[in-house]
C-alpha cells in the first residue's frame, strides 16, 4: 500500500512538474512566434517629423506588398507600391463592390477566383491597422462574423469551442474581394496621403555608389515600356512565387560567400528549398439571381447555420484509403454579397477535379464518412443546378511550396527586405497564406519600431539582418509544421536530402488529436485555435491533452 502510494505521489508531482514547465514554455513561444502582443504595435506609430526621410519602395501591390506599404506609412516620409498588372492600378482595382470582379483575370495570381481562406489572428491584425474595417467591410458586402468554419472530420462536425469573451471574428470572403477591399484601404488618401501606387515591374536595384551595404535606388520599366528610377530608403520585396529579389541581390553579388565557419549560414543561391504535395482543387462559384433565391438556399439550413458563412467544411480523416486516393476537401461556403462557392481538393492524381453540380455529386459521394454528410447539402447542389450558368470554375494544380531562408543570408544590403510569398509560401488549403503575410508585416514593424529608439530617423546598419531573424521567429515554424503534415501524403516529393518518413509520430499523434474534436471539449479548443492562427506550437502538447491522445490512439483505438 505504501509503494502503491509513493507511486501516486511520484505521478502526481511528475505532472505537476510537466503542466508548470508548459505554462511557462507556452508563454515564452506565444511571445517569440505568435507575437499576439505584437498586434498591439500595429496601432503605434512615428511623429510626423520622426519619419524617415526618403521613399520606401514596395516591389509587388498584392497583399503582402499593401499591408507593408500600409505599415511603412508609419515610418517613412514617402511610400511607393509599384505593381506589374497596369489595371490594378485603376480605380477598378479598388471599388467599393470587389465581389464584381469575379470575372476578371489576375494573370498573376492563380487564386483569384478560388475559395479563399483567412484566419481570425489576420482579422485581428487588420483591425489594429484600420480602425473603420467593421464599417468599411459592410459598404463592401463582406462577411464579417465569429470564426467558426464548422468542420467535421469524415462527417463528424468538430464542437464548437468555448472560449472567454467568444469567438474572434474573421472574413468569409472571396480572394478577389479581400485584394480588393485591402487595396481600397490602403489606398485612401485621406487616411494614408504620403502612399502612391504606380504601374510597372522592378526590374533592379541600385548599390549605393557610397556605401554599397546599403541600396540607393529600384530600377523599374513603366506601362510605356520607359525605364526609371527612383530613390529609395528601403526596398521591399513583395513580388511573390516569383522572389525577384533573389535575382537583383545576385546581380550584384549580395549573399555571398556565406561566413567562413559558420554552418547556418548559406550562400544566395541555396537559400530557396521546395516541396511539392501534388494538391489540386476546383472552385466554383455561383451568384444567387436575387434575395428569394438565398431565402430558399437559407431555408435548406438548420437554424443555427442562418445568416453565417461557412455551411460544411468537410476534412476526410487520414487513413490507408485516403493515403492510396489522396486525403480529400469538400467546402461550401456563402461569401460577399449574393455568392456562394463550393469547393473540392484533394491530394495526389487519383480524383477528379469537378466542374459542374452533377461531378461535385460524384466527388461528393467519392468521399470517406464517419457520419453521413448532411441531408441539405444534397439539396443545396439542386438549388445550385438551376444557376448554373452563372458559374465561374478555377481548377488549380498548385505548384511546390517553397521558402527563401533569408535569416542564413551574409552580407545582405541592411536597407532590403522581403514578405510574403517572396520568403514563404505554404499549403493554401490550411488558410495561412494572409496570416503569414501579416506576420511578415509585424515584423517589419516591430524591427523599424526598435530602430527608432535607436536610430532616430536612420535605419541601422544591421536592420536587415535583425528584420529577417524576426521574421524567420514569426514565420518559420508555420513552414516547419505544415511540411510536417504534407509528408504524410505518399505523393508529395519532398525537400531532397529529407524523407516523407519524418515526423511520422508527431502525424500520428495530430491525426488522433483531430478525430478527438467532435468528442473533446480540450481538443476541439485546440484545433480550433490552431485552425484561426491563435495556438502555440505547443498547445496541442498539453500534458493533460497528450495523455488522452495516447490513450484513445494507443488503447482505445488500438
Amino acid at each position: 500500500m505504501a509503494l502503491l502510494f509513493a507511486i501516486l505521489v511520484a505521478l502526481g508531482a511528475t505532472y505537476a512538474l510537466l503542466l508548470l514547465a508548459w505554462h511557462v514554455l507556452r508563454r515564452v513561444l506565444v511571445a517569440k512566434h505568435i507575437g499576439t502582443t505584437n498586434l498591439h504595435l500595429l496601432q503605434q506609430g512615428r511623429a510626423e517629423h520622426d519619419k524617415i526621410p526618403g521613399t520606401a519602395v514596395v516591389c509587388g501591390g498584392g497583399i503582402a506588398g499593401l499591408l507593408t506599404a500600409r505599415v511603412c506609412h508609419e515610418h517613412f516620409e514617402r511610400v511607393l507600391v509599384i505593381e506589374a498588372e497596369p489595371w490594378l492600378s485603376t480605380e477598378d482595382a479598388r471599388r467599393v463592390d470587389g465581389w464584381k470582379l469575379l470575372r476578371q483575370t489576375r494573370s498573376r495570381l492563380i487564386q483569384w477566383n478560388s475559395l479563399h481562406s483567412s484566419q481570425a489572428y489576420f482579422f485581428a491584425g487588420l483591425q489594429k491597422l484600420f480602425p473603420n474595417i467593421i464599417e468599411e467591410a459592410a459598404r463592401s458586402q463582406i462577411k464579417v462574423a465569429p470564426s467558426f468554419p464548422r468542420f467535421s472530420t469524415s462527417g463528424a462536425p468538430w464542437r464548437r469551442p468555448q472560449r472567454p469573451g467568444g469567438l474572434p471574428k474573421t472574413m468569409y470572403t472571396t480572394r478577389h474581394t479581400l485584394e480588393t477591399f485591402i487595396r481600397r484601404l490602403v489606398l485612401d488618401p485621406d487616411a494614408y496621403p504620403h502612399i502612391t501606387f504606380r504601374a510597372g515591374t522592378v526590374t533592379d536595384v541600385v548599390p549605393d555608389p557610397a556605401d554599397n551595404t546599403k541600396l540607393s535606388q529600384v530600377v523599374f520599366r513603366n506601362e510605356t515600356g520607359a525605364v526609371e528610377t527612383v530613390d529609395a530608403a528601403l526596398v521591399a520585396d513583395c513580388s511573390g512565387p516569383a522572389r525577384a529579389g533573389l535575382k537583383w541581390l545576385a546581380r550584384h553579388g549580395y549573399g555571398s560567400p556565406p561566413t567562413p565557419g559558420s554552418p547556418s549560414t548559406l550562400p544566395l543561391e541555396d537559400l530557396k528549398i521546395a516541396l511539392d504535395q501534388k494538391l489540386r482543387y476546383s472552385s466554383i462559384t455561383y451568384t444567387a439571381p436575387d434575395a428569394a433565391f438565398m431565402a430558399r438556399f437559407e431555408a435548406l439550413l438548420p437554424d443555427e447555420f442562418k445568416g453565417d458563412g461557412p455551411v460544411i467544411t468537410f476534412l476526410e480523416d487520414d487513413t490507408e484509403a485516403t493515403k492510396a486516393t489522396g486525403r480529400a476537401y469538400l467546402i461550401v461556403w456563402r461569401l460577399d454579397a449574393n455568392q456562394i462557392c463550393v469547393f473540392a481538393g484533394h491530394t495526389g492524381e487519383v480524383r477528379f477535379q469537378p466542374t459542374n453540380v452533377e461531378q461535385l455529386r460524384q466527388y461528393a459521394r467519392s468521399v470517406y464518412e464517419i457520419e453521413p454528410i448532411a441531408e441539405y447539402f444534397w439539396g443545396m447542389l439542386d438549388l445550385l443546378e438551376e444557376i448554373e450558368d452563372t458559374a465561374v470554375v478555377s481548377l488549380l494544380r498548385v505548384p511546390p511550396t517553397s521558402y527563401v531562408r533569408y535569416s542564413r543570408a551574409t552580407n545582405m544590403p541592411s536597407n532590403f527586405v522581403a514578405l510574403g510569398d517572396s520568403v514563404i509560401v505554404v499549403n493554401p488549403i490550411f488558410g495561412e497564406g494572409c496570416t503569414k503575410a501579416l506576420r511578415c508585416a509585424m515584423a517589419l514593424h516591430t524591427e523599424l519600431l526598435r530602430a527608432n529608439k535607436t536610430s532616430p530617423r536612420v535605419l541601422p546598419h544591421t536592420f536587415a539582418k535583425d528584420f529577417f531573424q524576426e521574421e524567420k521567429d514569426k514565420t518559420e515554424w508555420l513552414w516547419d509544421n505544415t511540411r510536417i503534415l504534407d509528408y504524410g501524403v505518399p505523393t508529395t516529393e519532398p525537400i531532397p536530402g529529407e524523407s516523407l518518413s519524418e515526423g511520422a509520430g508527431l502525424r500520428w499523434y495530430i491525426t488522433w488529436l483531430q478525430r478527438m474534436a467532435p468528442y473533446d471539449d480540450h481538443a476541439a479548443l485546440v484545433m480550433y485555435d490552431t485552425v484561426t492562427g491563435f495556438a502555440s506550437p505547443i498547445d496541442a502538447l498539453h500534458p493533460h491533452l497528450v495523455a488522452k491522445v495516447l490513450w484513445r490512439g494507443l488503447v482505445v483505438g488500438a
